[in-house]
């Protein structure tokens, strides 16, 4: 592996906050609600990597909840037009920003297209910096920890509660790739870590890019001509333990979210003086595919009794008699209301199974970037990783707006990530038991082919 102690790099980031009002996601009550002020700016961040055999990988991370297929669809045929990137080489993911726009997935009914053709043309433009900014030099790793992030998965009489858990599941390892230029400057930190972005304090019409993004902000203020990026990792059961009170967690307020990612910048920085760094032999592989979940079917009385009990509920309103210019107070049970009856309409021609976008990123024979799509649980990254432990393996989520991913340990145990999110998601059915070995095979086919 001599030959691949280096590689060509660049990274690039492109504004992403609306130029236009634009109606909110990430929440029920943001669901038809406009924004009403910018906190920070959202961006789309780009990493070239190029070993010394001319295969280019592109990582694009944006502040955004996440997107449908159409978007890494449409990027990668625009990559492989215009800089002869092959599709399977280019993956999308997604921050997981509650406080960004409506866009096309989770959303079906706000999204404009005016902003879709922006966002397009801006993440266009974002790779193509990344190959202006094209530099040789290293690829290092780090892992440092933190008690940055709490379960929101608490057992109470048998049943799961979406509450606070200190002692329950969580990966408290901030993942670090470093990209220094031949004169040992750093010129691109990557960050992986696991944890929802939605703790801010009812800002629910208030873009921001929260942790992640003002983390990302200050690495590139204390490191002068560093460009930095963030990828969510499978944290879809994990919250700040900022926000942790007894059981419950409550909103923090941006001075506190500023504390966490002042936290994680300060740890950043003492492993950048003081610690101990991987250089990585980079000889790339990459692939895109798709894993196939079964799901357990509801009755379609399962979603005639949901939509008429969100119908009843104080502040509802059906969604197709709302008006989208009007400004007006959001309700989650409108959302969960429409999403019940998009069900109905759509029984008997929706999927039985869930179709999971996932990706495999080989940065050499023993170290992998692994993506997954919807919302992930940190339980996947424990049987991967259990499954090749001969193998240090990142692990990517959010690369698609599809739903919630459990792990037979969390469907066995129940709860909002397992079933509670069905409607919300428009499934016509809970992923069924059996889904580690699916992820194990799957997974371990690609890395063994790429390998």
């Amino acid at each position: 592996m001599e030959k691949y102690q280096q590689l060509t790099f660049g990274a690039a980031k492109e504004l992403i906050t609306p130029r236009e009002r634009t109606m909110m996601i990430g929440f029920g009550a943001a669901f038809g609600v406009p924004f009403t002020d910018i906190h920070d700016d959202l961006y789309v961040r780009t990493l070239l990597l190029q070993d010394d055999d001319g295969e280019t990988v592109l990582l694009i991370a944006m502040d955004l909840l996440f997107h449908d297929d159409s978007l890494p669809i449409a990027l990668r045929a625009y990559a492989e037009k215009t800089h002869g990137v092959k599709p399977d080489n280019l993956h999308v993911s997604y921050t997981h920003t509650h406080f960004g726009p409506a866009v096309k997935g989770y959303d079906f009914n706000w999204t404009a297209d005016s902003y879709e053709a922006f966002l397009f043309d801006r993440i266009c433009a974002c790779i193509d910096r990344a190959f202006l900014t094209t530099r040789r030099g290293t690829l290092k790793y780090a892992v440092i920890g933190g008690e940055w992030n709490c379960s929101r998965r608490l057992m109470v009489d048998g049943v799961m509660q979406f509450r606070a858990n200190p002692e329950g599941e969580v990966d408290k390892n901030l993942y670090l790739l470093k990209l220094e230029d031949e004169e040992g400057r750093m010129r691109a930190l990557a960050a992986n870590f696991a944890c929802h972005p939605s703790n801010l304090d009812h800002v629910y019409n208030i873009i921001s890019s929260e942790y992640a993004g003002r983390l990302c902000q200050k690495i590139e203020g204390a490191f002068y001509g560093c460009t930095a990026l963030f990828f969510q990792g499978f944290g879809a059961d994990a919250k700040l333990r900022k926000g942790m009170k007894t059981s419950l967690f409550r909103q923090i307020s941006f001075d506190e979210c500023d504390e966490v990612a002042s936290a994680m910048l300060g740890r950043i920085q003492d492993k950048l003086i003081n610690g101990r760094w991987e250089t990585l032999p980079v000889q790339l592989g990459s692939r895109v595919f798709r894993l196939t979940l079964p799901l357990e079917i509801n009755p379609r009385e399962f979603y005639v009794e949901r939509s008429t009990y969100y119908s009843k509920q104080p502040g509802a309103r059906y969604v197709r008699e709302i008006n989208p210019a009007e400004d007006m107070p959001g309700n989650g049970s409108k959302l969960l209301w429409s999403c019940a009856d998009y069900v109905l309409d759509h029984y008997d021609e929706l999927p039985e199974v869930l179709e999971l976008n996932c990706g495999v990123v080989k940065i050499n024979p023993g170290f992998f970037i692994l993506s997954m799509g919807g919302e992930p649980v940190i339980n996947i990254r424990t049987v991967l990783c259990e499954a090749f432990p001969d193998r240090t393996l990142l692990t990517f989520g959010y690369n698609d707006a599809i739903a919630y991913i459990p792990s037979d340990k969390v469907i066995g145990e129940g709860g909002y990530e397992a079933d509670g999110s069905v409607t919300e998601y428009r499934l016509k059915g809970r992923i069924a038991p059996g889904v580690d070995e699916i992820y194990r095979r799957g997974f371990g086919a690609v890395m063994d082919e790429l390998k």
